[in-house]
């Protein structure tokens, strides 16, 4: 991607003034001083960047500072509630019914997905459309690890340009308590610990910072499992969640997790993922759609490998059940998963099938879809997407 596109999505997500955030801001700090923005921007909490020698906030800037900043997100949750608490309070009994039982939850789906464009295209253009799409139902989900299904025409004057998808699938649950006095030693040659434990630029590197926390983390821990346990427990403990800014505008998304202490399911998986692979524990992605109800949203997790359990899924935006008072509901998410999932993707930064012909919108994951014409790329400011789900 060039500079000039970078820098243009960059200025699509710092899109807001200072007026605009302190609106915002005002809602539960309604004295709010200079001297407090100019705090909370030193400390990370309130994300902005000088554009053209302006200061420019994040476009959730606003919101992101109630989820980073402890005391204002204290605040916040008093006025307002807390916005996972009802999915917290259907994980309770949903998974303790996973542990105790000891068999999967098996749910049924109707998945149904739209994109609309908004711009014009010129008749007789081309369009190209990848919708996504669940893996193991489509065509391509053997050779591409961005499962979709794609879409031709040709453009016509007066005609709408939406495409949709709609298709059914299962999902269940999966659930194993591990004995880490269990695990055996990897074989160095086999296939995962050969191609889940290597770098993958630019956003899986073993950087000196990787290193550097590394060390703090693992300390002396042998066991992989144990490692990569030590690995998602720090992460849950000191990385606040919050909405990110689009991947493709950031050059290392671990570094930037790491820096500024935040980042959605996506970031922080992918740190999660660099990290294990640094200690030999073979990682790697995962990522669709969580469906839990009222609650349904993109998402990405990862999984780990290990000997003799095989590959097993590890939430880490989830993380620790904090509110748990039951070990096994605290760490439910290292190693378990629920069934409210949607797999569209086993990898980052992938081909597509057919190829794409321009730069991606989405240069990481892949959920909201991708479309270009015969000339160029077409950005999210220029289309639409919805989906919805219904539990059968």
């Amino acid at each position: 991607m060039n500079n000039a596109e970078k820098n243009r999505r960059i200025a699509l997500d710092f899109n807001k003034n200072l007026n605009d955030i302190l609106l915002e801001i005002k809602q539960v700090y309604p004295d709010v001083t200079p001297e407090m923005i100019e705090k909370w921007e030193k400390e990370k909490s309130l994300e902005f960047l000088e554009i053209e020698g302006e200061k420019r906030y994040f476009r959730r800037a606003a919101r992101n500072f109630f989820r980073i900043n402890r005391d204002a997100k204290k605040l916040f949750i008093e006025k307002f509630g807390d916005e996972k608490q009802k999915r917290n309070d259907f994980l309770k009994n949903y998974l303790l019914k996973i542990i105790y039982s000891q068999k999967p939850d098996i749910q049924h789906f109707k998945f149904n997905f739209k994109l609309k464009i908004n711009s014009e295209i010129n008749e007789g253009e081309k369009l190209r459309v990848w919708l996504p799409y669940c893996r193991g139902v489509a065509h391509n989900a053997a050779t591409s690890a961005h499962s979709s299904i794609f879409f031709e025409k040709m453009a016509k004057n007066g005609e709408k340009n939406e495409f949709e998808v709609e298709f059914e699938f299962s999902e269940k649950s999966r659930y194993k308590k591990i004995n880490p006095d269990k695990i055996l030693p990897y074989n160095e040659n086999c296939f995962e610990v050969k191609n889940y434990c290597q770098e993958k630029f630019p956003h899986i590197v073993f950087s000196e910072k990787l290193h550097k926390i590394s060390t703090q983390i693992v300390e002396n821990e042998r066991n992989p499992y144990l490692k990569a346990k030590q690995i998602f427990t720090w992460i849950s403990q000191n990385i606040h969640w919050a909405a990110a800014q689009e991947y493709s505008t950031i050059d290392n998304i671990p570094e930037y997790v790491l820096e500024n202490r935040h980042g959605d399911c996506g970031q922080v998986s992918l740190l999660f993922i660099a990290l294990c692979r640094l200690n030999g524990v073979p990682a790697r992605w995962q990522s669709g759609f969580m469906l839990h109800p009222n609650c349904e949203n993109l998402h990405d997790w990862a999984e780990i490998f290990v000997e003799p359990f095989g590959w097993l899924p590890v939430d880490v935006s989830f993380g620790l059940m904090n509110w748990a008072e039951n070990e096994d509901l605290r760490y439910f998410y290292f190693g378990n998963i629920d069934a409210f999932r949607l797999v569209v993707n086993t990898d980052i930064s992938a081909e597509f099938e057919p190829r794409k012909k321009f730069e991606r919108s989405e240069t990481v994951d892949f959920q909201r879809g991708e479309v270009e014409t015969d000339t160029r790329n077409l950005y999210f400011d220029e289309w639409d997407y919805s989906f919805n789900v219904k539990i059968l």
